[in-house]
């Protein structure tokens, strides 16, 4: 499926803000944006063309049944890139989603598959501290985010609209890679951790 530029929106943001560590949170927002947008934009997609073949369905179990093979695709699809993400990218994803399509992951879930998996959804996904009902704010917590994004479709940023889905082979190669990073931090924060000892120490017996 070939990926759709988003149009253009304007949008008058209330008040003029400063934040003295702007520069910082557009660079994160920036590096977190192009990790999930043009999966939340795939995912619009997705739903787009669900939707309208949804909505010729009138008999509630082949509703039903069409809903489960809608979730089926989209999980098939986005399973690795989702398993691959940080906390903080699944957050990202999941409110772009919502400003994407005007729903919460908790919104489709509940319309595809039903609300007692959407529950069961919900509640696994605040193990690993996502909230799917969460919703997007350009006024509020994201109005950072929407500034990037805003620039990005002015191009006034580089951006790569091309989604590159993982596979089961190159999530195995992250996650190797992942591990080994993050042993490596935690043996130079155990030798941190001792020096630091060691420097604490000798002060206090001088």
């Amino acid at each position: 499926m070939a990926q759709e530029v988003p149009e253009e929106r304007y949008q008058e943001m209330p008040e003029v803000r400063v934040d003295k560590d702007f520069a910082l949170k557009y660079q994160h927002a920036l590096n977190e944006i192009k990790r999930v947008y043009p999966l939340a934009l795939q995912a619009k997609a997705y739903l787009a063309e669900f939707e309208a073949e949804y909505q010729t369905i009138e008999k509630k179990r082949k509703q039903k049944k069409y809903g489960k093979q809608a979730h089926k695709i989209l999980k098939d699809q986005f399973i690795y890139d989702i398993r691959d993400l940080y906390i903080n990218q699944g957050i990202m994803l999941m409110k772009l989603v919502h400003r994407e399509t005007g729903q919460t992951v908790t919104d489709i879930v509940s319309k595809y598959r039903g609300q007692i998996q959407a529950n069961l959804y919900e509640g696994m996904g605040k193990i690993w501290e996502q909230d799917l009902g969460v919703e997007y704010d350009p006024y509020g917590d994201d109005w950072i985010t929407e500034i990037v994004i805003l620039d990005i479709i002015k191009k006034r940023v580089p951006f790569d609209w091309e989604l590159k889905p993982l596979d089961k082979e190159k999530f195995k190669e992250n996650q190797k890679e992942y591990r080994k990073s993050k042993k490596k931090y935690r043996k130079t924060e155990r030798k941190y951790k001792k020096v630091k000892r060691q420097t604490k120490r000798a002060g206090s017996k001088s």
